[in-house]
C-alpha cells in the first residue's frame, strides 16, 4: 500500500478534491464534506488529503483531521483522524491504509475511520433557560442536515454529514439546541493544530498549538429570539476551556452586522485576520466574492468568561456621542486610508443580505471598498487595527477597531 499526502500548498490541491468529488459521488454521497470545506478549511486547519493506491491502482482516499495533541515542545505527538473513503471496486484493508499512513507520519498517530460503518453517538443536554444545550443522538445528528437546507436552502453538495457527531469521529464541537424536545439549531467544529501567529503571550498563556475551529453554526428562523446562538457559542466555550484549550476560531463575514453584534458585542471575539473572497462558492447570501474574517476568541480570558450566558445583551456603542471615534469611510462612496488614531470605525451596511438581493451594484460597491479598508487597516503588527466592538449611529452600523500594541494585548488576554 502507497500513500501520498498533499495539503492547500500543493499545485494539485484543487484539482484532485475536485476528481475525487466525482469519484466519490459528491451530492449524492451524504459522507462527503462539502468541496468548499475540504479547499479552504481542511489544510488551514491542520489537516491533509490522503491518496491510497496499491500499485498503480487507486483504491481510496482519506482526509486527515486533527484529534489530538498530547506533551509539549518537541516532544508533542499529533494524534489524526482518517476519514477513509473506498473508491469504487476497491475494498482496501483497514490495518494496510493505517500503516501506510503511519509510515508517511511516524510522528503522528492516526486513527482509521470509516464514515459508513458502524457508529455510536452519546446525547446529552443541559438546561439554559427555555433550550437545552448538548450533545445529539443519533435522530438529532441526521436532523443537522435537515436544518442545514432549511436555514440557508442548501444543496446536497454544501451539506455536511450527519456522522461528525458521532463518538467515533471525535469532533471538536457536536451540540444541538433543543426547544421542547424539538432541535432548533446546531454547532460544529474541528480540532485545529496551531493556526495564524498569536501576539503578545497568547500562545503560551492561552495553548495555541491545539485550538478549536468553530465551522458551522444554524438556527431555524422560528426560534431566533430565544438567543439560540449565544447559548450554542457560550457551551462551545465551556467546552473546549475544560479541554485545556483555549483559542477558537471561525470565520465570518465582516459585513454581516447583525453576526457582528453577536461576535463583537457579545461573545466577545475580535479579528485581525482578513481574507479577502475566501470561498470560491456563491449563493443568496454570497451573491458577490466572499471575503471573510477570522475570528479569535480567547475563551479563558476575563473579558469572555465574565458575560454570563444568560441575560447579558450585546454591547452597542452609541457613536452619536463618541464623535472622537474617526469614520474610516462614509458608506461605500468614499474612505480615508490615512487614520492613526487610538479607534478608528469601519462602517458596514445595515441589512447586507437584503442589500445583495435588492442592489447587486452596490453590494458590489461595498464589498469593494470594505475589502481595501480591511487590509489596510486589519492586523497585529505596527499601524494596524483589531476589530474588538460595534457601534451605531441612528441607523448607520459600524465595526470598532482598537490599535494594536502591548497595552491591547494585555487587556484582551487578561484571565480572571
Amino acid at each position: 500500500m502507497n500513500v501520498r499526502l498533499l495539503d492547500a500548498s500543493h499545485p494539485q490541491w484543487g484539482s484532485e478534491l475536485e476528481r475525487l468529488g466525482v469519484l466519490l459521488g459528491e451530492g449524492a454521497n451524504p459522507t462527503l464534506f462539502p468541496y468548499h470545506f475540504l479547499y479552504v478549511t481542511l489544510s488551514k486547519i491542520g489537516g491533509r488529503l490522503a491518496l491510497f493506491d496499491e500499485g498503480d491502482v487507486p483504491v481510496g482516499a482519506g482526509f486527515l483531521f486533527p484529534r489530538r495533541l498530547a506533551g509539549s515542545g518537541e516532544s508533542q505527538r499529533r494524534t489524526y483522524t482518517l476519514r477513509f473513503h473506498a473508491l469504487p471496486g476497491a475494498a482496501p484493508a483497514a490495518d494496510a491504509i493505517v500503516a501506510a499512513c503511519q509510515a508517511a507520519l511516524p510522528d503522528a498517530t492516526v486513527v482509521f475511520y470509516e464514515p459508513a460503518g458502524a457508529l455510536s453517538y452519546y446525547r446529552t443536554g443541559e438546561s439554559m433557560g427555555l433550550v437545552e444545550v448538548g450533545r445529539p443522538d443519533a435522530g438529532e445528528a441526521a436532523a443537522t442536515r435537515t436544518l442545514q437546507r432549511a436555514v440557508w436552502g442548501s444543496p446536497d453538495e454544501f451539506l455536511y454529514p450527519a456522522d461528525i457527531h458521532s463518538a467515533e469521529f471525535g469532533a471538536g464541537t457536536s451540540l444541538v439546541a433543543r426547544v421542547d424536545g424539538t432541535v432548533a439549531g446546531f454547532l460544529f467544529g474541528f480540532y485545529r493544530f496551531d493556526g495564524s501567529p498569536l501576539p503578545g503571550d497568547w500562545t503560551e498563556r492561552f495553548n495555541g498549538a491545539f485550538r478549536l475551529e468553530s465551522q458551522t453554526m444554524g438556527v431555524l428562523p422560528e426560534y431566533r429570539g430565544l438567543r439560540i446562538a449565544n447559548l450554542l457559542k457560550k457551551q462551545q466555550a465551556e467546552l473546549a476551556w475544560r479541554e485545556g484549550i483555549g483559542v477558537v476560531h471561525w470565520t465570518a463575514d465582516p459585513l454581516q452586522y447583525p453576526n457582528a453584534a453577536l461576535n463583537f458585542g457579545l461573545l466577545k471575539a475580535i479579528a485581525f485576520d482578513f481574507a479577502p473572497d475566501l470561498y470560491p462558492f456563491r449563493n443568496e447570501l454570497n451573491r458577490v466574492r466572499a471575503s471573510r474574517f477570522s475570528l479569535t476568541w480567547l475563551v479563558g480570558s476575563k473579558r469572555v468568561r465574565e458575560v454570563p450566558a444568560l441575560g447579558a445583551r450585546a454591547e452597542i456603542v452609541d457613536l452619536t456621542h463618541r464623535r472622537f471615534i474617526p469614520r474610516a469611510n462614509d458608506g461605500c462612496d468614499t474612505a480615508r486610508f490615512d487614520l492613526a488614531d487610538e479607534f478608528l470605525a469601519i462602517e458596514v451596511p445595515a441589512d447586507w443580505t437584503a442589500l445583495q438581493q435588492q442592489d447587486i451594484g452596490a453590494a458590489q460597491a461595498w464589498r469593494a471598498l470594505t475589502d481595501e479598508l480591511f487590509a489596510a487597516y486589519i492586523g497585529v503588527g505596527p499601524g494596524r487595527y483589531v476589530v474588538t466592538g460595534v457601534g451605531a449611529d441612528g441607523d448607520r452600523r459600524f465595526l470598532l477597531a482598537e490599535r494594536a500594541g502591548d497595552g491591547l494585548w494585555a487587556r484582551l488576554g487578561a484571565q480572571a
